[in-house]
């Protein structure tokens, strides 16, 4: 293990998909002197019990615009870093067990329409 620096532009406790994603965009933007805390190992606590599910469509056409930008840049780290993300998208399907859900699923907003989705 690296010894931990005495200190540091920005320090990031939390080495969850937030945490790293954080420390990526900051380096990405130039910063030098960025340190991720994480007790364990990245990514080996919430983050991993939600590993794959990289879902597009949400609420509102913000969040949806950031899940697509999300979408696009795993399918690109593992070229851009060399390291194996094991990323693969193949797509979802919502089922509605009951008239409920299906009441709730027709509501869904349609933001492939309104953001010219791209099909893959």
């Amino acid at each position: 293990m690296k010894s931990i620096p005495k200190q540091a532009q920005v320090v990031i406790i939390g080495g969850g998909v937030i945490g790293c994603s954080v420390a990526y965009h900051l380096t990405r933007l130039g910063w030098k002197d960025v340190v991720l805390l994480e007790r364990k190992e990245l990514t080996c606590g919430t983050t991993w019990h939600a590993a794959g599910l990289v879902g597009q469509l949400r609420a509102t056409k913000n969040m949806t615009k950031l899940a697509q930008y999300t979408s696009e840049l795993y399918a690109t780290l593992e070229e851009e870093t060399g390291q194996a993300t094991g990323f693969k998208q193949n797509g979802s399907i919502s089922v509605a067990p009951d008239v409920e859900r299906f009441e709730e699923l027709k509501g869904e907003p349609r933001w492939p329409n309104v953001l010219a989705w791209k099909s893959r």
